[in-house]
């Protein structure tokens, strides 16, 4: 997290990205240390879901991402 943190204070582009993600992450590791079990339970309920909703996500997820990297590439 220090590592990662020396990216989000220089002067580059979609740093509020990584600081979001920096967040996202210390969140899940709180919640992780704080509750497993209600953790555990959250990925074991996921892990259940329709696989046709689990699939659309990973697809609708990997079309945002390379929108994402198209605007990216678009801006800067």
């Amino acid at each position: 997290m220090i590592i990662t943190s020396l990216i989000v204070f220089t002067n580059q582009p979609l740093n509020w990205i990584v600081a979001i993600l920096m967040f996202m992450h210390l969140i899940g590791i709180a919640w992780l240390i704080g509750n497993p079990d209600s953790f555990y339970e959250m990925a074991e309920e996921s892990i259940n879901l329709d696989s046709n909703l689990l699939e659309n996500v990973v697809v609708i997820t990997f079309l945002i991402y390379a929108g994402m990297a198209l605007f990216s590439r678009i801006i800067f």
